[in-house]
């Protein structure tokens, strides 16, 4: 005959219920765990998205600022060429701001020279030295002076 198997002991059926429960407990821990790195994983992508795509809207306002910008100064460089040589061709005078500064290359005009001689400029004064006389002396060469004090 054969052995039935009876129901197991009731200590073991407790303790084998209460380590499901809490491997259970742990599994919907995890789950949850995982769903909300889920969700923060998934707004930082949609941050990063937007951020890339500001970043290219950036870039692309910037190319077009560039180009523009080349636009503008070929324009002016051509307009000056051509300014340049309407000037060469009538022999104008270039316009150029008035020099502040004399030129290093050429001396400076006589008439700054004459009005430079007629008004001197001061000298060195000593201060509380009554000048000295010079005698010649008829014992030493004539051309030597002497000083006397």
């Amino acid at each position: 005959m054969s052995k039935k198997r009876g129901a197991p002991a009731p200590k073991l059926s407790i303790d084998k219920q209460r380590a499901a429960e809490r491997d259970l407990n742990e599994a919907v821990d995890n789950a949850k765990r995982l769903k909300a790195k889920s969700r923060d994983a998934k707004q930082k992508v949609k941050q990063a998205k937007k951020a890339a795509k500001e970043a290219a809207k950036a870039a692309r306002a910037a190319r077009k600022a560039a180009e523009k910008a080349r636009r503008a100064y070929k324009k002016i460089v051509e307009g000056a060429a051509k300014e340049r040589k309407k000037a060469s061709k009538k022999r104008e005078a270039i316009a150029t701001p008035k020099r502040t500064t004399p030129s290093r290359n050429e001396p400076r005009s006589a008439r700054r020279r004459e009005r430079d001689a007629e008004r001197p400029r001061g000298g060195i004064w000593d201060v509380g030295e009554e000048p000295v006389e010079v005698a010649e002396s008829p014992e030493l060469d004539s051309d030597v002076p002497v000083a006397e004090g």
